[in-house]
């Protein structure tokens, strides 16, 4: 590709081999194709934003900071570049204040090219952080009103929309009581394996934790269980793999969760509506909490419980002792076989 090329030969090329480059997931190998871009068409914005979306894919929000600051400079009111350098600002510089008046100013009038669910989610999360929760309501009203959230405080982002939408649900009217009560009964033996496993804990990586210690540990991610861990839970993995819906949920995990006293985790939601969430509770649960939406609930020792984490939810941890539990993430009950099978893992 050169000068002497026709320019639409050129894009006709390059979005070839930029659709090859997004297939096989290298995002990076189309910054120089975009820079290319960018020289011959100097004033078309939508090659740097394309660039920046490339670099923003491969978790390089380094790179498209460089890229954005050069096209608010040249563009200061695009809309799309805004929305990202809002992202960019909020996700890996922690300027929230900057990411609220950039994100606001993308998403004025709710109309345009970045009003996408994505931005007002941003939006809304930087404005929770920031403890403007009235602002961050009336963010998450608006998106629900032009139907980007499922309901104000159903905010998931990845979603099968004809799903029904409660935020806690009785064991009792689900498919999976069989599971619960395996869970329920061999909880002592959950609890020793959980325990034995602690050097193996994690600490919680999203960001999530306002203050405290809370770490967890993967047994299955995806639908797939993590090599070597089921040898450590072996009673857990047992009743796990015993339900196609638990150890088969692309859409979901299997894990311990640890939290430490005084952990507040703060608001937030899960991404897909499609999973519903098993806590089984197995030590410390006094004083413990967790609100879904409106309601706010208790760990029982030895006793389950279930709710759809696409909704708004928070948890305290105000006793002693190390609270442990059981996590078990479940398809949602009225997704069809071939949706289960399907549906692209998270």
């Amino acid at each position: 590709m050169n000068d002497r090329i026709s320019d639409k030969k050129l894009i006709e090329v390059a979005q070839r081999a930029i659709n090859r480059i997004q297939f096989r997931g290298t995002y990076l190998n189309a910054e120089p194709i975009y820079r290319l871009l960018i020289r011959r068409f100097p004033q078309d914005v939508n090659y740097r934003n394309n660039l920046t979306v490339s670099f923003l894919m491969a978790n390089r929000e380094d790179l498209a900071d460089e890229v954005l600051k050069e096209t608010l400079r040249l563009w200061p009111d695009d809309r799309i570049a805004l929305s990202h350098y809002g992202f960019v600002l909020k996700n890996h510089h922690n300027k929230l204040e900057e990411a609220v008046v950039a994100l606001q100013k993308a998403l004025e009038g709710d109309t345009g090219p970045a009003s996408e669910p994505r931005f007002y989610y941003h939006l809304g999360d930087a404005l929770l952080l920031l403890g403007r929760f009235e602002e961050a309501h009336e963010v998450h009203k608006r998106a629900a009103a032009l139907g980007h959230f499922l309901s104000p405080s159903q905010r998931s982002l990845y979603n099968v929309p004809r799903l029904q939408s409660r935020p806690w649900w009785p064991v009792e009217d689900t498919p999976y009581v069989k599971l619960a009560r395996a869970l329920e009964k061999s909880w002592r033996e959950i609890l020793k394996e959980g325990e034995a496993a602690k050097a193996l804990y994690e600490k919680e990586k999203e960001g999530l934790k306002e203050r405290g210690d809370w770490s967890q540990l993967d047994l299955f991610v995806r639908g797939r269980e993590i090599p070597g861990r089921c040898r450590t839970a072996p009673v857990t993995c047992a009743i796990v793999k015993a339900e196609a819906a638990a150890a088969g949920c692309r859409r979901g995990q299997v894990k311990f969760s640890a939290m430490e006293p005084g952990t507040h985790v703060r608001p937030h939601v899960g991404p897909t509506n499609c999973r519903l969430r098993m806590h089984l509770g197995l030590s410390n649960t006094k004083d413990t909490f967790i609100r879904v939406d409106k309601e706010t609930r208790q760990w029982q020792l030895g006793k389950t419980f279930i709710f759809d984490d696409s909704f708004e939810h928070e948890v305290w941890h105000n006793g002693t002792g190390t609270r442990l539990v059981l996590i078990v993430d479940v398809w949602h009950p009225q997704l069809t076989p071939h949706e289960r099978r399907t549906l692209p893992a998270i």
